[in-house]
């Protein structure tokens, strides 16, 4: 602060003014001891020495913050130059949103204090899965639909309220029952008149609240609807945009002009010919006046998405009628002058071409696709109506003031106006439209990238009406363009016929599907331009729906008239998007795609050659030996630097061979124009180049000087075999066996919520999950113990061990991975025929699992182990062409037989490559690409290089030449090995992928990608590890599902590993996938077998898992637990912890009989703890223990029924009472059925068959699944089908037969049932006619609630409904009640429901299920069953269902049993709530 000296003279304020300097020196002081600096200096002095008194304290100033703190810590000082140079800042912008780093150290862990409503400092975090943002999430839009129960639940008002009962009825009655209740409650209780005034008042307020909101809706509601009508059926004015634009056009005018001319003054210069200087735009505007809107109709009654309007629009500045005199006196009308300066060097004119006066009008209808990413517009579609009226004047010659109007000349500017019309009809005149596609122009593609190749095959036309000047026949062909703009394609003209055949295949790349493929027909003419015949229209938006359609047959048409037909097949194969590894976006690697070229520029061009030194260079790009170029770049003239920025699309059929010429070419106008220059590149080479590094610069060959620039993109097609086919295909070298064990302290993604990660562990091979574990849930430790086996190709690959947090409703979550690289575990062998790789042994380690960067959280335990595989000689398909060459070929063929009209046969050129990597900066060659190889290859692909991370060694280069040759036979005697599947394609029902699973079809070996249509072609080529051939399985499954982690299986096959190697091994094989509905699809496929000799432990053996019948025969010497000396015992098993099978009660004995049977699937012999409890029950209190015995399942011999006495012991009573039983192994492949819950069948759940059928294995086995599987291997294309393939049980039932007893004494050598054992499907006569009686017994129910609650179950059949009793809490109810039914072919399901018993409020509902009743109660074979049924909400049942059809329940007499069958079965009453139950209607 500034203070002035005190003054000696003027003696009457002295004292004042001492006085206030003493206050001012006071106040210095005070801010000095704060930390400011206070500067202190004569007012009378110059600036100058005021400041030079401010630097001599520049070295006071120091940081305050620091000062405050009291440490010396971060004190900088500022120089002398940063304060007296200028201004310092105090704040800068990088500081506004960040505390001091002294603040943050002091504050250390503390949270910071913000101001309410600040920016985050940070990234925001992600918006939680459960929060409802928006209106979409909030209705629950795109929330999947409620199940058939749920719904009826959600609208159960619908079945007694009429519609007239809706909406105010509700709020009306209860206002009313309000103020009858509450003025009695007032009276009753003596309340006074106050009261009821209160109560009067609150009442008005409601009625005169609703009625004021009744009429607003009403009124509203009625004039949206009447605007509604009026949109649609008249125009409105837009007078409020017109006044818009006129302020903001003569702002924008000129803005908007300078664009225009920058950008067409480049492209005149480009474009100038020969003969001309140049051509320059040397004066453009485009006036005062603004563009107008004269009416906007809109049409409301559209899709949501979709905004469609009509705009008549105005360009009419000459029209001075809407103007003041002041603005019409001011107004500028549209002018345009182009110079075109003719002449060389001095002697040069320059000509001046004037447009002006320029009008137009229209009627244009705008379409507006909506989508909810930015920016919110997708497509914008414009088109005219009719045709625009366009008005100008046009001076050619003379200028502005001697110029003359063309339009003068008779006949000029209507030929001048067709043209126009004609060249914007086909763009944009209804119903052709003009598509702008925002979302692509803001991604930053280019506009005209291609986004797919539409293959069309034009085969023929019939009955074409047409004839030629002068008679005679046509000689038709077809030219095909998108909306009838420039030709893509044309075939050859047939002469003379009104049915040419052409059979001809054209490659058309299309850069947007929402336009018309136009086949239009011609007649050719030698002499004269060739006459339209008519065209057809085909919709490329139809192959969204199918890509492959084939067979079309659409009309000619020629002015609104048949003209004939015309016949053609038409494919759609799209670009492969690239996908997301490691926040990278990575291409699939395919050896047919579409690359797309950019040629930049040139630098330092060979002139020699040119008398002035001056060339006129352009580009022309040549693909393999072809003379014909495939693209010509524009000309520049005058210059040896050119710049062309030109692109070009052209589709590739093989990559890896393709050579690309490029030729600059200096244009001369009448003479031959020669080769500046040339280089010749493999297409590897030219795609490997990094666009984001330095701009590489390419050498010209056969100049003295001269260099290119350019770029490429390589695009992937989705074709059939791109990806996986056989010419890609390495056979493997060995598998690598993983032992997932455990993991320790992962991370917790879920702590948040106050949960647990629910882990898995999935093995990924070149980004494709190849197996993965089963989920552990809840659990930071989890234990898996599950072997995986992976094959692989080369000792350069790697696996990622991933280990993932299971998500139900999104995608799951990473939890860090582990790599293991196959080097690791392999190393080559010495010369070895057999094996070319040997295993370096075991590998057990606990590995630290990396989540991010370099940090690590947690340890995976495995075990790792190679086993090579044997090599063998052909462990390869042929690898057929692909569909670009089979339609290139087959061109080629026709051409040759002479079927065009012309014989001469387009001659090649021998090419050499002449360059292999780009030049440094410095001119000379860069770096070797990891493809280069020396030598020149041959453009016609003598050079097959691959990179050097696909290239396989040498030694797997020579896996098909060198090796062992073995038989089918010899190749059966080796158990384990891998399947090699070549996947051609097929006839499916719907679009979907192949899934391949082997064994117990846990995981897919492998999945091909989404069909394109229902006529699938795959080649692709997949493999999988077979543990035992004897008793493996195959599955083939269709997936409608595109994303590989979801299932929507449609069809299935299932068959014998073995008898499908069989069919398969040295001859393409049709099978017949199914589905329940009956619909069938075929698939081909063919199949190698590679042996790997692995030894697999005890536990991964057949033997060790499968089906064991138990029959429970008797029981004696029970303890007695009733007072009478007796007791009612019953028998529980439990396999692992769980129960499995609850016999009957039987009453007062202590020797039971019980004489049933029950069959359950054992995961692990090794493993089982299988256990048999007897208890006794009681009627009121919980049931006690008489008694445990554990069952030995180790030692049984399969397929040999063995009798047990198990003794039972418990800890309270000792050694009392032996249960009876016989034992019958059957080992069989337990298939595991992964769950929506992802919480898969494990060791701990024996009941692993739910839902799906297990197979058996073994002898005994074998020969029944001959009796399943039909199939004939007679021919070269057999078909697989399984017998009259009867829907199998719906998924989480099954079931056994009651009753079914090994008839002898005999038991050792007792046969098992034939396969499968399980009924599954009616027998022939079907579900009986008649009703008979149905006898339900509910026995019991597991897991279907995590605390133990009240259960009761609810059972209905038809329209008779029965409840049990409820116990004490439990989590496992047994009930043991059985209830009668009236069951026939018209009542095809039981309903059930488990509810827990509340005492007070509503019963809540923990699971409900359903029952085929007809696949389990066969008549005529077995009337009794067991059932499991697996229940929606969690947890199992189990059933026991007994049908009498001689006893009819609802005949009691004759004439009753006379009625129409089909009304027997009643609705529920409406008045019933408890009657509808949810899924009643699937009764009917």
């Amino acid at each position: 602060m500034a203070t002035n000296p005190p003054s000696n003279g003027h003696g009457s304020v002295q004292h004042p003014q001492e006085k206030a300097n003493s206050q001012i020196h006071d106040i210095m002081m005070h801010d000095a001891s704060n930390g400011a600096i206070v500067h202190s200096f004569d007012p009378d002095a110059s600036p100058q020495q005021k400041a030079a008194t401010a630097g001599k304290q520049c070295d006071q100033l120091k940081s305050i913050i620091a000062q405050q703190d009291g440490g010396a810590q971060g004190e900088k000082e500022l120089s002398n130059d940063a304060i007296c140079g200028g201004t310092v800042p105090t704040i800068t912008v990088e500081d506004a949103d960040r505390a001091p780093k002294e603040e943050q150290e002091k504050a250390g862990s503390a949270t910071p204090s913000t101001v309410p409503g600040e920016y985050p400092s940070g990234i925001a975090p992600a918006i939680p899965d459960w929060y409802k943002v928006g209106w979409r999430a909030v209705a629950n839009i795109d929330a999947p639909p409620l199940e058939e129960g749920e719904e009826k639940d959600k609208h159960i008002l619908q079945l007694f309220l009429s519609e007239q009962y809706y909406g105010q009825w509700y709020h009306n009655a209860a206002i009313i029952f309000f103020a009858v209740f509450a003025s009695h409650f007032l009276t009753r209780f003596n309340f006074g008149w106050g009261w009821l005034i209160v109560l009067l008042s609150i009442c008005n307020t409601y009625y005169v609240t609703s009625m004021t909101r009744i009429r607003r809706c009403a009124r509203d509601d009625i004039q949206r609807e009447l605007v509604k009508t009026r949109l649609a059926s008249e125009h409105e004015s837009a007078e409020w945009m017109n006044n818009f634009l006129d302020r903001f056009w003569l702002i924008y005018e000129p803005v908007l002009s300078a664009t225009v001319v920058a950008s067409v003054d480049q492209i005149l210069s480009t474009t100038t010919p020969a003969f001309l200087d140049s051509l320059r735009l040397t004066t453009f505007t485009l006036g005062t006046k603004a563009p107008h809107i004269d009416k906007v109709r809109t049409f409301p009654r559209t899709p949501d998405d979709i905004v469609m309007m009509d705009w008549g629009i105005s360009f009419t500045p000459n029209d001075i009628s809407d103007l003041t005199p002041r603005q019409a006196a001011q107004k500028v009308n549209p002018k345009i002058v182009l110079s075109v300066r003719v002449g060389k060097g001095l002697a040069t004119a320059s000509i001046p071409i004037l447009l002006e006066n320029i009008s137009f009008s229209g009627l244009m209808r705008i379409r507006l696709k909506l989508m909810s990413n930015f920016p919110h517009v997708q497509i914008v579609d414009m088109s005219f109506l009719e045709k625009p009226v366009i008005d100008y004047v046009l001076k050619p010659v003379g200028g502005e003031s001697l110029g003359f109007d063309i339009a003068h000349i008779p006949g000029l500017q209507t030929f001048i106006r067709d043209m126009v019309h004609a060249t914007l009809g086909p763009m944009m005149y209804d119903p052709n439209v003009f598509t702008l596609n925002l979302e692509q122009l803001l991604s930053g593609a280019p506009l005209d990238a291609a986004i797919g190749v539409v293959q069309v095959t034009i085969e023929a036309a019939r009955g074409l009406k047409a004839s030629k000047i002068g008679g005679g026949s046509p000689d038709p062909y077809v030219s095909v363009s998108i909306n009838n703009r420039e030709e893509l394609a044309r075939t050859k003209h047939k002469p003379s016929t009104y049915n040419p055949t052409w059979m001809e295949t054209k490659f058309i790349l299309v850069n947007s599907l929402q336009e018309s493929l136009v086949l239009s027909l011609l007649d050719y003419n030698e002499h004269r331009k060739d006459t339209p015949l008519g065209a057809a229209t085909f919709e490329l938006q139809k192959l969204l729906e199918d890509a492959t359609q084939e067979g079309l047959e659409i009309p000619v048409l020629k002015d609104g008239k048949d003209k004939g037909i015309v016949r053609f097949n038409i494919n759609y194969f799209p670009v492969l998007k690239s996908a997301s590894v490691d926040g990278k976006e990575i291409l699939p690697q395919t050896n047919v795609g579409i690359v797309r070229l950019t040629i930049h520029q040139a630098k330092e061009l060979d002139a020699s050659k040119s008398l002035s030194g001056d060339l006129n260079p352009l580009v022309k790009v040549f693909l393999g030996n072809s003379t014909s170029y495939t693209h010509k770049s524009q000309i520049i003239k005058h210059t040896n630097n050119p710049i062309w920025e030109s692109p070009t699309e052209f589709i590739c059929a093989d990559k890896a061979s393709s050579v690309i010429t490029i030729k600059v070419i200096d244009e001369r106008d009448f003479l031959r124009d020669p080769v500046v220059g040339y280089m010749s590149i493999r297409l590897v080479d030219l795609l490997q180049t990094d666009p984001t590094l330095d701009r590489e610069w390419w050498p010209l060959n056969g100049c003295k000087s001269g260099k290119i620039r350019l770029s490429s993109e390589w695009k992937p097609l989705h074709m059939a075999g791109a990806l996986s086919g056989a010419d890609q295909y390495v056979p493997p070298i060995g598998i690598v066996r993983l032992w997932l064990q455990k993991a320790t302290d992962v991370k917790n993604v879920e702590a948040a919520l106050g949960g647990k990660s629910d882990p898995y562990v999935r093995v990924l091979v070149n980004n494709i999950t190849l197996g993965r574990t089963e989920v552990i849930n809840n659990n930071l430790n989890p234990e898996w113990d599950q072997i995986i086996y992976i094959p692989v190709h080369s000792l350069r690959e790697s696996m990622f061990m991933e280990v993932m947090d299971y998500q139900h409703l999104t995608k799951d979550r990473t939890l860090g991975s582990v790599e293991l690289h196959v080097s690791d575990l392999a190393r080559e062998s010495p010369p070895d025929p057999q094996y070319r790789y040997e295993s370096t042994g075991a590998k057990e380690v606990a590995e630290p699992i990396k989540i991010e960067g370099q940090s690590y959280k947690g340890h995976l335990h495995y075990r790792a182990e190679f086993v090579p595989a044997l090599n063998l000689k052909h462990v390869h398909f042929d690898a057929g062409e692909n569909e670009i060459q089979i339609a290139a070929h087959k061109t080629q063929r026709i051409h040759d037989n002479g079927s065009s009209s012309s014989s001469l046969s387009e001659v090649e050129e021998e090419r050499h490559v002449t360059v292999n990597r780009p030049m440094t900066e410095a001119g000379t060659h860069g770096q070797p690409h990891p493809t280069d190889s020396s030598g020149s290859v041959q453009a016609n692909g003598a050079g097959d290089a691959k990179p050097d991370d696909e290239a396989p060694s040498p030694t797997e280069k020579d896996a098909a030449k060198e090796g062992i040759e073995l038989s089918k036979e010899e190749l059966f005697k080796h158990q384990s090995g891998i399947i090699i599947f070549n996947v051609i394609g097929g006839h499916l029902q719907k679009k979907a992928r192949l899934d391949v699973l082997l064994d117990d079809a846990y995981w897919p070996a492998f999945s091909t990608m989404k069909s394109r249509g229902t006529h699938a072609q795959w080649l692709h080529v997949g493999e999988g590890f077979l543990k035992e051939l004897d008793f493996g399985r195959v599955w083939l499954r269709l997936n409608e599902s595109g994303d590989l982690d979801k299932d929507d299986v449609i069809a299935e096959w299932k068959g014998d590993a073995k008898d499908f190697l069989n069919a398969t091994l040295d001859r393409r094989s049709s099978f017949t996938l199914t589905n329940e509905d009956g619909h069938s699809s075929t698939v081909e496929i063919e199949a190698r077998y590679v042996p790997v000799p692995v030894k697999l432990l005890p536990r991964e053996s057949i033997n060790n898992q499968g089906m064991l019948q138990v029959d429970l025969l008797t029981a004696n010497d029970l303890r007695a637990a009733d007072r009478t000396g007796k007791s009612d015992p019953f028998a529980v098993f439990s396999l692992s912890g769980a129960k499995v099978f609850t016999s009957q009660t039987k009453r007062k004995t202590l020797n039971p009989d019980w004489s049933e049977t029950f069959e359950v699937n054992v995961p692990s012999r090794e493993a089982a703890n299988f256990s048999v409890e007897v208890f006794d029950w009681n009627q009121l209190e919980q049931s006690k223990s008489l008694g445990r015995g554990t069952i030995n399942l180790r030692d049984i011999e399969p397929f040999t029924a063995s009798e047990q006495m198990i003794e039972l012991s418990s800890e309270k009573h000792g050694a009392k009472g032996q249960v009876a039983i016989r034992l019958l192994f059957r080992p069989e492949i337990i298939v595991k059925s992964r769950k929506a819950t992802s919480t898969f069948s494990s060791a701990g759940r024996a009941m692993t068959h739910i839902g799906s059928l297990p197979f058996g294995a073994g002898k005994g086995v074998v020969r029944g699944i001959g009796s399943v599987f039909k199939k004939d291997f007679g021919g070269s294309h057999e078909k697989l089908d399984p017998f009259h393939a009867a829907p199998e049980a719906a998924a989480g039932q099954a079931s056994h037969p009651i009753g079914e007893q090994i008839a002898g004494d005999d038991t050792s050598h007792a046969t098992p049932t034939a396969f499968p054992s399980l009924s599954r499907t009616p027998s022939a006569s079907g579900p009986p006619s008649e009703p008979g009686t149905l006898r339900v017994t509910i026995m019991s129910a597991k897991d279907v609630s995590m605390a133990e609650t009240k259960p009761y179950a609810v059972i209905r059949v038809g329209d008779k409904e029965f409840k049990t009793k409820h116990g004490n809490k439990t989590s496992a109810p047994e009930w043991n009640e059985s209830f009668n039914f009236a069951a026939s072919a018209h009542m095809p399901k039981l309903h059930l429901w488990i509810y827990d018993h509340k005492t007070l409020g509503k019963d809540k509902l923990l699971a409900q299920g359903e029952v085929d009743i007809w696949r389990h109660i066969q008549v005529g074979r077995s009337t009794a069953a067991e059932v499991t049924v697996e229940l929606q909400g969690g947890g199992q049942a189990r059933i026991r269902l007994e049908f009498d059809a001689d006893n009819n329940p609802l005949a009691p007499d004759a004439s009753f049993a006379s009625i129409d069958r089909s009304q027997l079965q009643t609705s529920p009453s409406r008045f019933s709530i408890r009657g509808r139950r949810p899924g009643s209607n699937e009764d009917s």
